[in-house]
Formats: C-alpha cells, structure tokens, sequence
C-alpha cells in the first residue's frame, strides 16, 4: 500500500491522508474520502485522473494529489 495526501482545491484544511492499494481507482479514492464530483490530479498538473482509471501505479508514497471539482478546472 501507498500512503498519499488529497488536498481539496479552495479549501484551507489539511490534506487529506489516504492509503491506496493496487488496483484502487481514482474513483474509488475520491468515494472514499467523501469526495464525490471532483477529479483527481497532481498538483499544478493540467492533467487529470479519470475516475475509473487505476493511480497506484502513477504514484509514489508520500504524494500529494489534489481534488478539484470539474467547474474549478480551468479557473485562474
């Protein structure tokens, strides 16, 4: 398993901490933190996770992704 961190974009809390396992979803993270309707990306990344597409693989330990909802994306 992985350990990484989910910062919600506009949001001043903490990052979220979140273990993954091989196979998870970036579906099923976002589900699981209660964060359904965002998408799921690196931070300062114009690219993003789809929901049914496995991140273990994309991800180190220790890394921070960020949940945006789709209305934010694009917003300067």
């Amino acid at each position: 398993m992985k350990q990484v961190a989910v910062k919600i974009a506009g949001n001043e809390a903490e990052p979220l901490d979140i273990q993954i396992q091989p196979g998870q979803t970036a579906g099923e993270v976002l589900r699981q933190l209660g964060l359904s309707g965002y998408i799921l990306s690196f931070p300062n990344s114009s690219q993003f996770f789809a929901n049914e597409e496995p991140i273990y693989a994309s991800v180190v330990d220790g890394d921070k992704l960020v949940a945006t909802t789709p209305a934010q994306v694009g917003v300067s």
